[in-house]
């Protein structure tokens, strides 16, 4: 868990993790190790290989803000590109859309037979169905949030407005946040792209959807992350400036006084 809040909080502060990288890479290090990916992703929510792209992204994002007060240093965008690619092409079949595979255990999809209990009392074909797709949809949530992060962060000219290519991926991370099922527990972990998206969109429902999620949650873990969440989510909408984005309103809050503050989501 600590190593998820480290890279997460180094995402959006933009000022690099605590820990060495090298342990991050060295915990999953085995690539067949299934029991460490299946814990990782009960306690994330994202799949181990966005992870691995998450923990490049925060290392270029501390690049880049230390590139942006030097004088004689720019910044190549270059492996970010190779990032955003990879994160673009990533496909899993464990996390694959249900309507493209072949069929589950016990039979295939769309049969009067995939709504009967199957043998033992186990679980009905639906509900596995409706488990694999709560598997898809929060790993694309996932997948279009960091790409909105490479946009927001890497390929907007901080002078001016942002490009319409971010609310687009706004729009598509929110779409998935809201086809998983809250009562399965998978949607309380997108609290991350749920933020980054409800930051990017200035459509009035779109807001409302990201607000909604960040007052249900609340109220049902009690968690204060998704009230601070919703908070700063207000900040930023009320901001009438077109340079103004989450991390300069993060940036203001977590300075140097004795009252900074530091934001986990998830």
């Amino acid at each position: 868990m600590l190593v998820w809040w480290d890279v997460t909080l180094a995402l959006t502060s933009r000022k690099g993790y605590v820990m060495p990288e090298s342990y991050f890479y060295r915990l999953f290090g085995d690539d067949n190790a299934d029991d460490a990916t299946i814990s990782f992703y009960n306690v994330s929510g994202c799949p181990r290989e966005l992870f691995k792209h998450m923990v490049c992204l925060a290392k270029y994002a501390r690049e880049l803000e230390l590139a942006s007060t030097m004088t004689c240093v720019s910044f190549r965008n270059d492996p970010v590109l190779d990032v955003e690619k990879s994160i673009r092409e990533w496909a899993a079949e464990e996390y694959g859309d249900i309507c493209g595979l072949a069929g589950l255990q016990g039979g295939g999809v769309g049969g009067d037979d995939d709504v009967a209990e199957q043998g033992g009392g186990g679980e009905t074909v639906e509900e596995k169905v409706n488990a694999k797709q709560d598997l898809h949809h929060c790993a694309e949530a996932w997948r279009y949030a960091l790409l909105l992060y490479v946009e927001r962060v890497f390929k907007w000219d901080r002078k001016g407005p942002p490009s319409p290519r971010g609310a687009f991926l706004a729009r598509k991370t929110l779409n998935h946040v809201w086809c998983c099922r809250r009562s399965t527990m998978v949607q309380k972990q997108l609290l991350l792209p749920v933020f980054l998206a409800g930051c990017e969109t200035k459509d009035p429902a779109l807001r409302a959807l990201a607000s909604e999620y960040c007052s249900w949650w609340s109220e049902k873990t009690r968690y204060d992350m998704f009230t601070t969440a919703s908070i700063l989510l207000d900040e930023v909408w009320a901001s009438t400036s077109t340079t103004s984005w989450w991390g300069s309103v993060i940036d203001e809050k977590s300075g140097g006084n004795s009252l900074s503050y530091q934001y986990l989501f998830g």
